[in-house]
């Protein structure tokens, strides 16, 4: 039992990577997001059958062409999002990239390394779209959707996935929506730091 709680644990690591779900974004998730507090992310999980539907929203502090060339800056990620050790991509074409990403977590005694095989399609500016190729997980896939407003970049998530084996519900929204607000959290840092940043696609040609 041990054993199976580490390594559903390690699983829950990797699912803030960039994706397309066939799900659409949780209504009452993108209603919070009036009230919340600004930056902070908000999170909703859904059990359906074997699948956890996973709905997130951020407010990102820079345009979207600067959010987006961080989301797609996939070298850096070991760099801050906590547990993910390493990254190596192969870009197939303009717009597709299979990323392979290594990564670990702890849980009580228990050190358990996760890998995945994604496949990425970019559409600039505007959304990230993933599906599972192979790894730890029976299924998994998501978009990044990006949306301009006044204060910056509206981020939204959502990803829908199956573990390789049983985890009671209860337990995995919890562990997941606490695991995806952490992972949330890394990237709005992240683009504060970056906010000064030169980035010559995004300047606006006169």
């Amino acid at each position: 039992m041990a054993k199976m709680i580490a390594r559903c644990f390690s699983l829950i690591m990797f699912i803030l990577i960039f994706c397309q779900a066939g799900a659409q974004e949780n209504t009452d998730v993108i209603k919070m997001l009036a009230v919340h507090e600004k930056f902070h992310p908000v999170v909703s999980v859904e059990r359906r059958d074997a699948y956890f539907n996973i709905y997130a929203m951020v407010l990102l502090p820079v345009p979207p062409c600067q959010a987006y060339a961080l989301l797609t800056d996939y070298a850096s990620l070991p760099g801050y999002i906590p547990g993910m050790l390493k990254v190596s991509f192969e870009r197939l074409s303009d717009s597709m990239v299979k990323i392979r990403q290594v990564g670990e977590a702890k849980l009580l005694l228990f050190s358990v390394k996760v890998e995945l095989l994604l496949e990425m399609e970019e559409i600039p500016n505007q959304r990230i779209l993933f599906k599972l190729i192979e790894g730890d997980l029976e299924a998994y896939s998501g978009e990044w959707r990006l949306q301009e407003v006044s204060e910056g970049t509206k981020l939204f998530y959502s990803a829908a996935l199956i573990f390789d084996q049983y985890v009671p519900t209860f337990w995995g929204r919890s562990m997941l929506e606490d695991e995806v607000s952490k992972r949330f959290e890394a990237v709005v840092k992240e683009a504060k730091a970056r906010k000064s940043r030169v980035y010559p696609q995004c300047v606006v040609k006169r």
